[in-house]
């Protein structure tokens, strides 16, 4: 009894599991600024910049080297091959005049050193690493910028997809509206067979249409998904009034501040920077070399050396001639100082032409959602007036089905203006750096 028990509660068990399993999962939706969030933590763009940005700081940390003080051992085996000679001077192991000698010589080397001045090279390798890191810490706000617009910008066409799927469902309802009406009154003898026919023809071009938004719409979820690493298959939507935008600008602030702080300027000034670190470094070869050493010296016939030699030692070098590669790395160093510079003053004069565009699109927009409010306004006086006409038998039902067809058409160009305002100030964003932290 207790095994046929067991078995059956294992039966109850597996069922209950296979039940959930098979449930369908609930559905969630997320807002503009959750998609950001969730775009932010796992973009790949943005990973893989973070990644540039800590090797450009390892590869700052490195230049202190040159800072601190160097130590060297070095440790050699020499085998004389003209017979034996003394090498006594260093270990004092001949100093009662035996005169024997050895092939085999062991030496043992302590080297400390320290450079003195180098003509600043070290000073000019490490700032030029300074202002790497910092161009790639800009690049990485640049990338993070275009993350966000790319989000943004799918998420609007999608909620602007998801409003054109319900005023196609509208448009839809409404043809079989007129159908409905349209059979009642061919029914009662007072229209004709064509009637029904051209309603039956708009109805069925409604649902058409509204078939082609529905995949249209899913198709732009697709790529949200894909930019937030969803699953294409896993039930998430879109949430949010899809409403006009109320920015308020002038292209004169927009531009000067864009100039300042926009990030792939910002990063060209840094590379500017470097660059001139880079010319410093070339002229640093220009400059002599003093460095101060400390070294012990031990040599003996022992494979341990006992005797040692200790020194001090300030070197002092310069190159008087070593070709024409100092002359022209420096004259090439200034030429790309001097490209840099050029390339900067040409990303400014494209952050205005950006903005300009930018700015004049995003008016027209908003200009695009009043008259198209109006044009929705008069669409409907019109439809109600056909309808109500050819519900009493004074209206035409050509005209009942154009009416209801402009009125279809000026909805769906409402949310299209709306959505295309919305995504018309993602890009004025980008282009200005609104919002940039």
């Amino acid at each position: 009894m207790k095994t046929i028990a067991s078995k059956i509660s294992l039966m109850i068990i597996f069922a209950f599991v296979a039940f959930v399993e098979n449930l369908p999962c609930p559905a969630y939706s997320f807002t503009v600024d959750e998609a950001v969030k969730r775009a932010l933590e796992v973009s790949f763009n943005i990973k893989e910049q973070k990644e540039v940005v800590k090797k450009s700081e390892f590869s700052y940390i490195s230049t202190i080297d040159p800072y601190l003080p160097r130590a060297d051992i070095e440790s050699s085996y020499i085998r004389s091959l003209n017979g034996r000679r003394s090498v006594s001077y260093l270990s004092g192991s001949d100093l009662t005049g035996s005169g024997r000698g050895s092939r085999d010589t062991y030496t043992f080397d302590t080297i400390i050193s320290y450079l003195l001045f180098d003509g600043g090279e070290r000073y000019a390798q490490r700032k030029g690493a300074f202002f790497l890191s910092e161009r790639e810490k800009e690049k990485l706000k640049g990338v993070r910028v275009d993350v966000i617009y790319l989000v943004k910008a799918a998420f609007f066409a999608v909620l602007g997809n998801k409003g054109i799927v319900e005023k196609k469902q509208e448009a839809l309802n409404a043809a079989e509206k007129i159908l409905a009406l349209t059979k009642g009154r061919y029914d009662a003898g007072v229209a004709k067979k064509s009637d029904v026919l051209q309603s039956e023809v708009r109805m069925t071009t409604a649902r058409i249409e509204y078939l082609d938004a529905l995949r249209e719409y899913e198709k732009t979820l697709a790529e949200l998904k894909s930019l937030l690493l969803y699953d294409p298959e896993d039930k998430q939507d879109v949430e949010g009034p899809l409403e006009e935008p109320g920015y308020e600008g002038d292209y004169k602030t927009l531009t000067e501040r864009a100039v300042l702080v926009r990030p792939d300027v910002t990063a060209q000034a840094q590379e500017v920077e470097r660059l001139n670190m880079a010319y410093k470094e070339r002229m640093s070869a220009w400059f002599p070399r003093i460095n101060a050493q400390f070294q012990q010296t031990r040599q003996d016939e022992r494979f341990f050396p006992e005797g040692k030699q200790e020194s001090f030692a300030i070197n002092f070098s310069f190159p008087l001639f070593d070709g024409v590669g100092r002359y022209y790395n420096l004259k090439g160093a200034s030429s790309d100082i001097a490209a840099a510079k050029y390339r900067l003053e040409e990303i400014k004069r494209n952050v205005r032409v950006e903005i300009i565009r930018a700015f004049k699109d995003y008016q027209k927009s908003v200009q695009d959602i009043t008259l198209y409010g109006q044009l929705v306004r008069e669409a409907t006086s019109n439809f109600d007036q056909a309808f109500g006409e050819y519900r009493v038998g004074k209206g035409d039902i050509l005209a009942l089905l154009q009416s209801e067809r402009d009125l279809a058409t000026a909805k769906e160009n409402l949310i299209g203006a709306i959505s295309a305002a919305n995504t018309s100030l993602a890009t004025l964003e980008r282009v200005a750096y609104i919002g940039g932290k």
